[in-house]
C-alpha cells in the first residue's frame, strides 16, 4: 500500500496515517511518498516495512555505511547533515511540546562541521563458533548479530585493531560470546582494550603489547575488571580538565561536542564563584570538574562506586579542592544532607530523573537547574514535574551529540517562580 509520510517519531521513523492509524516507517522522511508493508499491529498504532519510495524527498541521500539497512545502530544516514539536525530539532520541540506541554523557546540545534569519526568508544560483540570468529553489532531490539566489516563513526586506529582483535581471536583466547570495547582518546590517540566474557581473565594478550597506540588492555567478568597489560586509565581532556578514564566508566563519547555541551551548561549555571552546586547523576565528575573553579563547592552523587572513585581520583589530579562525591541514589542522598544549593545540575541517564529527586530539589527551593538529557520524551516528562510544582522552563538548547543516529543531546535551564 502506499502512504505520505508526514512526521517523524523521537526514534526518527517516519510517521504516515494508515487509515487513520498512525503507521511508523523506518528509513523514510517527511513528505515522501512511499510503498509499505504492514509488519506490526497494536491498538494504536502500527509499523511497517519500507517496500519502496516512490517520491524522494529532495533532502535524501545514499547512505556512507554499506551496513546501514541492515545494522539498526544509525537511524539518519539517508538524510543530509542539515536535514537530520532540522529533524532532531523538531523531535525535541515536539517531544515537549506534547508530552510536557513545555513552550519555552527552543535554541537551533548545535550541529557538528564533521559528522563523521566522532566517537571515542565502540562495542563490538564478537560470536566464535569452531574456526570462525564474527565481530559486529546486534540488530535494533535484537540478539541478531550483524557481521561488520567496517563503522563509519569511529575512527581508522579504532577499526583496524578491532579487526586485529578479531582476526587474532583464537591465539589470543578470546571467550566466546565476547564482548570487546575499545576506546581511545582525543587527547593522544592511545586506545584502550576491553575484552568481556567468561574467560577473560586468562586471555593471552601477547599479540596486542606490542601495538603502538594500545596503551592497556582489560579483561572484564562478572562487571569486575582486571587490567592484562598496560596503564589503568586512559586520558582524555575536555577543556582545561584531564579526565582519567577507568574501563567500566562512562565518559561522553564525542569530545568535540562534548566541550560545546560543557560550555553551554557553564553558560546556563552563569556562576559568580559564591554558589553550592549539587551535581546529581555526575558520573565521573566530569560536569562538576568542570565548574567546580567557578562555584564555592561541589557536590556531586552517583550510583556507580567506581565512577566515584573516577571523579574523586579526576579531582585530585586536577587540583580541584572544593569538590566532594557521594555514592548513592541521588533522590536518597539528597533528602539525607541538610546542606542547600543555590544550583543544581542534573544529568540523568535515558531513563531521566527519578520523580522522589524532582521532588526533593523543589523542597529545598534551589532556585536554578541545569538539566542535561539524552532523551526528549523523559525530558518533557520530567520538566512538566518541574514546572508542576512550581518552576518555569527557561530556555532549551539542542546538541548533536550522536551524528547519523536518532540520538540527541538538549540542556535545559529551569527556574524557580
Amino acid at each position: 500500500m502506499e502512504c505520505t509520510i508526514t512526521g517523524i517519531t523521537h526514534k526518527g521513523e517516519g510517521v504516515a496515517r494508515i487509515d487513520g492509524k498512525a503507521t511508523f516507517v523506518t528509513f523514510t522522511l517527511p513528505g515522501e511518498t512511499v510503498k509499505v508493508e504492514i509488519i506490526e499491529e497494536k491498538k494504536k498504532y502500527q509499523r511497517a516495512k519500507l517496500i519502496e519510495v516512490i517520491a524522494p524527498s529532495s533532502n535524501r541521500t545514499t547512505p556512507v555505511c554499506t551496513h546501514y539497512y541492515e545494522c539498526g545502530g544509525c537511524a539518519l544516514q539517508h538524510a543530509d547533515y542539515e536535514t537530520q539536525l532540522a529533524l532532531k530539532q523538531r523531535i525535541v520541540e515536539e517531544n515537549l511540546s506534547k508530552l510536557g506541554d513545555i513552550q519555552a523557546p527552543v535554541h537551533p540545534i548545535i550541529g557538528m562541521d564533521s559528522p563523521w569519526g566522532y566517537r571515542n568508544k565502540v562495542e563490538w560483540h564478537i560470536n566464535r563458533t569452531g574456526n570462525k570468529t564474527l565481530m559486529g553489532y546486534f540488530q535494533s531490539e535484537s540478539h541478531k548479530l550483524v557481521e561488520i566489516s567496517s563503522c563509519q563513526l569511529i575512527s581508522k586506529e579504532m577499526q583496524e585493531l578491532s579487526k586485529y582483535i578479531c582476526d587474532h581471536a583464537e591465539e589470543i583466547h578470546l571467550p566466546e560470546n565476547a564482548r570487546l570495547t575499545i576506546r581511545q582518546s582525543s587527547l593522544n590517540g592511545k586506545l584502550m582494550v576491553i575484552i568481556s566474557g567468561r574467560g577473560s581473565f586468562s586471555m593471552d594478550v601477547t599479540p596486542l603489547k606490542n601495538m603502538t597506540n594500545v596503551t592497556s588492555v582489560y579483561g572484564v567478568e562478572n562487571n569486575e575488571s582486571k587490567l592484562l597489560f598496560g596503564k589503568e586509565q586512559l586520558i582524555e581532556k575536555i577543556g582545561p580538565i584531564s579526565y582519567q578514564i577507568s574501563p567500566l566508566s562512562f565518559f561522553q563519547v564525542n569530545p568535540v561536542q562534548t566541550k560545546k555541551l560543557f560550555d553551554i551548561v557553564k553558560a546556563y549555571a552563569n556562576l559568580s564563584g559564591t554558589e553550592k552546586v549539587l551535581d546529581a547523576y555526575c558520573g565521573t565528575g566530569s560536569i562538576s570538574l568542570y565548574l567546580a573553579n567557578e562555584s564555592e563547592n561541589m557536590l556531586g552523587i552517583e550510583s556507580n562506586s567506581q565512577a566515584v572513585e573516577d571523579a574523586r581520583s579526576n579531582a585530585l589530579f586536577n587540583q580541584v579542592n572544593n569538590a566532594d562525591f557521594l555514592t548513592g541514589k541521588c533522590e536518597t542522598i539528597i533528602n539525607q544532607i541538610e546542606a542547600d544549593f543555590d544550583l543544581a545540575i542534573l544529568d540523568p541517564p535515558r531513563t531521566g530523573c527519578q520523580p522522589e529527586l524532582v521532588q526533593a530539589i523543589a523542597k529545598k527551593k534551589i532556585n536554578r537547574v541545569v538539566y542535561v538529557s539524552c532523551n526528549p520524551a523523559t525530558l518533557a516528562r520530567d520538566l512538566a514535574l518541574f514546572v508542576g510544582l512550581g518552576y518555569q522552563v527557561q530556555e532549551v538548547q539542542p546538541v548533536d551529540m550522536f551524528a547519523q543516529t536518532h540520538h540527541v543531546e538538549c540542556v535545559v535551564v529551569i527556574e524557580r517562580e
